[in-house]
């Protein structure tokens, strides 16, 4: 689920890269998988996660800081800072402290509903490019592509909590996330959608795919084959452009010629559909990521 930002705005993208990674797991158990959730504890205090998994034997709360360079963790206090040519750049806030806040959260959330059930975090870098350095002991903290073995780790964990008490704990955090509804990536991070990398581009490596028949795409650069990539990348234009497409916006967008082709891969989708003939808009069914 991944459409490529051109090289000005790449450093923006971690989360979806995240979650394609997460995407390669396969879960012994039913999972959600609620990414952006925005929780409001009280009048004074929120949190966000950028990704929560949810099982019957566990909660990850994953961080992900697509921060390029070489990055040194510091102490008392604790904060984050990049390294350039030497010297110290302006410190950021220290993702360890941001996945304390958090999972203080989720706990309250836990009691209020008089569940238990181990939460654990993870801090993801996406770039390779990045270096780390003094990372914190004890802590969870990994490059994008050693994340999936981290999860199949905890998917050996048993099982705590019942398949009711685990959808009753999803949709209680689903309807709290509803009341924060989520901007497209563009607008959040004031990226322009003319930066995006247009066409239908490769699930591996961002790379524009090229049909080769009716059925097969292939990938000119790791040469993966796909039969079915349209839907996947109408799925990031939601994610990154705005909320309501047109056909219109999948020809631009995907590069694509033919109307009916486009149109074929929206009527297999679960989208809304609003508006009569050119005027029609798509709109996603919004849900958490869910698998038995």
């Amino acid at each position: 689920m991944l459409e490529k930002l051109d090289q000005t705005n790449a450093g923006y993208h971690g989360e979806l890269r995240v979650d394609k990674f997460i995407e390669e797991v396969q879960f012994p158990q039913q999972v959600h998988i609620i990414p952006d959730l925005h929780i409001r504890l009280h009048a004074k205090r929120y949190i966000q996660i950028d990704t929560l998994i949810l099982t019957k034997s566990y909660i990850l709360i994953t961080e992900v800081k697509n921060i390029t360079g070489t990055l040194r963790f510091k102490e008392y206090p604790n904060k984050l800072v990049r390294i350039v040519d030497n010297k110290e750049e302006k410190p950021f806030d220290c993702p360890v402290v941001q996945l304390e806040r958090n999972s203080d959260g989720i706990s309250n959330i836990l009691a209020k509903v008089n569940l238990k059930l181990p939460i654990h975090q993870a801090l993801v870098f996406p770039s390779q490019n990045t270096i780390i350095e003094n990372a914190p002991k004890n802590r969870n903290i990994f490059f994008v592509k050693q994340f999936p073995l981290f999860i199949q780790k905890l998917n050996k964990l048993p099982p705590i909590l019942t398949e009711s008490q685990l959808t009753f704990l999803a949709n209680e955090l689903i309807n709290i996330n509803k009341k924060f509804p989520s901007k497209p990536l563009c607008e959040r991070l004031n990226i322009n959608p003319e930066h995006l990398q247009k066409g239908v581009l490769c699930k591996h490596c961002d790379t524009a795919l090229l049909r080769k028949s009716l059925r097969t795409w292939i990938c000119s650069v790791c040469k993966t084959k796909d039969t079915n990539p349209i839907p996947r990348n109408i799925e990031d234009l939601f994610i990154l452009i705005k909320p309501h497409i047109s056909i219109q916006d999948c020809m631009y967008y995907l590069q694509i010629n033919s109307r009916y082709t486009i149109y074929n891969s929206l009527q297999k989708m679960q989208l809304e559909k609003r508006g009569h003939k050119k005027s029609t808009k798509y709109t996603k069914i919004t849900k958490p990521s869910t698998q038995k």
